[in-house]
């Protein structure tokens, strides 16, 4: 008799145990419930500082033929790309923004490269863009150019008109000719 009370003690002792941990788990997801949502963030594709319509923000580029501004490059349409040497979708872009150039720069466009990274690895990254165009740089990772723009994604893609307003951008491998950016 004294195993069937023992047993009997141990099995009020789990089941004592076992409500008390429901009621902890259920007061928990309660509270859980009740408290309001974590913002999500925002579907879609990454965002930028400036939008199409926005006038393009105050910078300075330091390349190797001086400084360029962004008044500078008024009156004239211009495409900024953000490239970061160590990235694949950067690496595959390069024929897009080369078609960009042949296309556009002859008839007075910009092509404006920032690439974004440590100077040692951007050489060969500069080395690809420098025949396309005089007006390329090399700044830190989320260096003064890039947050002006609120670059956060490599490649990124700033089209602007000749009156300096930011016509179309791009972010990401194939955004490019998706966003119809080779008709400046």
């Amino acid at each position: 008799m004294s195993y069937a009370i023992a047993g009997l003690a141990l099995l009020a002792a789990v089941t004592l145990v076992n409500a008390l941990l429901t009621f902890a788990v259920t007061r928990r997801w309660r509270a859980m419930m009740a408290a309001p949502a974590p913002a999500a963030a925002a579907s879609g594709p990454p965002a930028l500082a400036v939008r199409e319509g926005d006038h393009t923000p105050a910078f300075t580029l330091h390349t190797p033929r001086g400084e360029v501004t962004g008044s500078a490059l008024a009156g004239h349409p211009a495409l900024i790309c953000f490239l970061r040497p160590d990235c694949g979708p950067t690496r595959e872009s390069l024929p897009e923004i080369r078609r960009w150039a042949e296309a556009n720069t002859p008839s007075g466009a910009r092509l404006v490269a920032v690439v974004n990274g440590r100077s040692t690895e951007a050489g060969p990254l500069l080395e690809a863009v420098g025949p396309l165009t005089e007006l390329t740089a090399s700044e830190p990772p989320n260096g003064p150019v890039a947050e002006a723009f609120g670059v956060r994604h490599h490649p990124t893609f700033v089209l602007l008109d000749a009156d300096g307003t930011v016509t179309e951008t791009g972010i990401g491998q194939g955004s490019l000719p998706a966003l119809n950016l080779l008709t400046a």
